[in-house]
């Protein structure tokens, strides 16, 4: 997408939002930044662990963070 935009007139964040999966250190420093959704990765291990310690079979939500940049 980022590459799609450059070299037209677009501007994340005014004429097209991109979020990106999981947070990576470069995101942060792109241009104008990136905003990502990132799963909590070690909550998620915890909670894997718990359910197979405990034979758990239940489905549940892994909590995320949205870390807003100025690609929306």
């Amino acid at each position: 997408m980022l590459e799609k935009i450059q070299g037209t007139k677009l501007k994340a964040g005014k004429n097209a939002g991109i979020i990106f999966y999981d947070e990576t250190p470069w995101k942060h420093f792109m241009p104008d930044g990136i905003t990502t959704i990132s799963t909590d990765f070690k909550k998620m291990g915890e909670m894997a662990a718990d359910m197979t310690l405990n034979n758990g079979k239940q489905s549940i939500e892994v909590p995320f963070a949205l870390t807003l940049r100025n690609s929306l």
